[in-house]
């Protein structure tokens, strides 16, 4: 095999090359290449004298020319053959290349040295070859070396499904790389977002179905290290479309919280959540928050699982556990139960915009951030430090509540959850109800602002002590005379947080 070799990262090219051995008879390597295998001991020829030039423009251009890319696209058919004899060009059959790094370049926000790492020669290397993927073998990343030597040690040939393989590889990452430059330099160069919007999603798992069984489905992951698909399953049957929306909802409401903190999710919205001492204890509160609800759930911690939580957790019915870690004798002890899913999940939050398909197109937003800095007073009553961290407690939560939302909450634990109600004072009757007597003493946090003082009068005859809301209704004024007639401290955020 002839070899063309032009890499940026030459992370295991000389493993891969020892490898290969005396199968690549022959070697051609632009400048920067070639000096690294040479220093290395490996025998290569530069490709100059196929071009007939070295780097011009200072490496802008090393491999533009018929010589390299008439050997990487010839179709070894009888009038190929002729024409590349005819000009003396060899061909290639295998191809080594990846792409200058345009996105370490880009972090750094200088736009000389974002545009002097876009590739231009490595690009259309790897797109040619990938073109020919039938007779070029095209190893456009490090991580394709192990594909290769494992195909190699098994079937003792690369079979022409993974040089399919591999071409399609190539002509997915030359797509990804472009799509980064446009929105990177697009985004640098005009201070805002791009007017055309390319998603990348990769590591693609298909799923059992998607919501409901006729429906196909599948997860993809679109950023690294952080959410759902990101996690690693250590336990249980695989995900289901649905079990992943699921998790992802308790996942980016724990996120929220520094408190130990355990959130219990149906159907994407909060059911009970609790912020303890202990992990045992916030578990506890959370499933007691909600018992009847609690039933085939998904849960996420914000702390290491240790035994103690485990044990209480062994006789539930729960569907998916989330955890940034797990002590050995807990993770143990659960993974017992065979169909429990298991994940270990980072604690990071994804900072990438949201994105939501609708009919004919796609909705994009920056993500929600519910900290509040300060909050704004109503009422002529004094403050009560205890009740503050019960009313920043439950916005938090009502901020992860499907709209119109009413969340209830007392010593840091809902006591009632009314959540995705086009009526936002029977988001509070069914808020009330779920909590029983335990609304009595609870605080009262709405992801919007109250349009009619209804709903103080509900909090009144319920014995709710105190109100967050957003604020901003035209009769607020009414809402304020009567929040100070019953003597409920009412406070405004100046912000909402719906989520529909």
């Amino acid at each position: 095999m002839r070899a063309l070799i032009s890499v940026y990262d030459k992370t295991d090219l000389l493993d891969f090359l020892k490898f290969m051995g005396k199968s690549i008879t022959e070697i051609y390597a632009t400048d920067g290449t070639l000096r690294y295998l040479k220093e290395n001991h490996v025998d290569a020829k530069p490709s100059s004298d196929l071009t007939g030039f070295g780097d011009l423009l200072n490496g802008r251009v090393k491999t533009l020319h018929p010589s390299i890319f008439a050997g990487l696209l010839s179709k070894r058919d009888t009038e190929s053959e002729d024409q590349l004899k005819k000009y003396n060009y060899p061909d290639f059959d295998i191809l080594i290349s990846n792409l200058y790094p345009f996105e370490l370049a880009a972090k750094s926000n200088n736009l000389e040295k974002m545009i002097e790492n876009i590739d231009i020669g490595g690009v259309s290397l790897i797109r040619a070859a990938a073109k020919n993927y039938k007779n070029v073998i095209t190893l456009s990343d490090p991580e394709d070396y192990q594909y290769v030597i494992n195909e190699i040690e098994t079937s003792k040939e690369i079979s022409a499904k993974s040089r399919e393989y591999l071409g399609l590889r190539a002509f997915s990452r030359a797509a990804m790389y472009d799509i980064m430059i446009y929105n990177k330099l697009y985004t640098k160069l005009n201070n805002e977002e791009p007017d055309d919007i390319f998603l990348h999603g990769y590591d693609k798992i298909k799923l059992r179905y998607g919501e409901n069984p006729e429906q196909a489905g599948y997860m993809y992951k679109t950023t690294n290290n952080v959410g759902i698909p990101n996690s690693i399953q250590l336990n249980g049957k695989e995900l289901s479309y649905n079990n992943i929306l699921d998790a992802s909802a308790a996942l980016e409401t724990v996120q929220d919280f520094d408190d130990i903190t355990s959130v219990i999710v149906k159907h994407r919205t909060p059911s009970g959540v609790a912020s303890a001492e202990t992990l045992k204890d916030a578990f506890i509160k959370s499933y007691n928050a909600d018992p009847e609800s609690a039933y085939g759930f998904v849960i996420a911690v914000n702390r290491e699982l240790d035994m103690e939580t485990a044990r209480e957790m062994q006789h539930k019915f729960i569907e998916v556990l989330i955890a940034p870690d797990y002590a050995p004798d807990a993770l143990s002890l659960l993974k017992k139960k065979k169909n429990l899913r298991i994940l270990r999940s980072s604690l990071a939050k994804d900072k990438d915009y949201s994105i939501t398909s609708v009919s004919g197109g796609m909705l994009l937003q920056s993500k929600l951030d519910p900290s509040l800095s300060s909050v704004d007073k109503k009422t002529e009553l004094p403050d009560d430090q205890k009740i503050m961290d019960d009313l920043q407690f439950a916005w938090k939560v009502v901020a992860h509540t499907k709209s119109n939302a009413m969340v209830l909450a007392r010593d840091r634990t809902t006591t009632g959850i009314g959540a995705g109600q086009t009526s936002r004072i029977e988001a509070l009757k069914i808020a009330i109800d779920r909590a029983g007597t335990n609304a009595r003493g609870s605080v009262l946090a709405s992801d919007a602002f109250l349009p009619f003082d209804d709903s103080v009068i509900e909090c009144n005859k319920y014995g709710i002590k105190a109100i967050i809301e957003p604020g901003g209704s035209i009769r607020d004024e009414d809402v304020i005379k009567r929040a100070n007639e019953y003597g409920i401290p009412l406070y405004f955020t100046d912000k909402r947080v719906f989520l529909h």
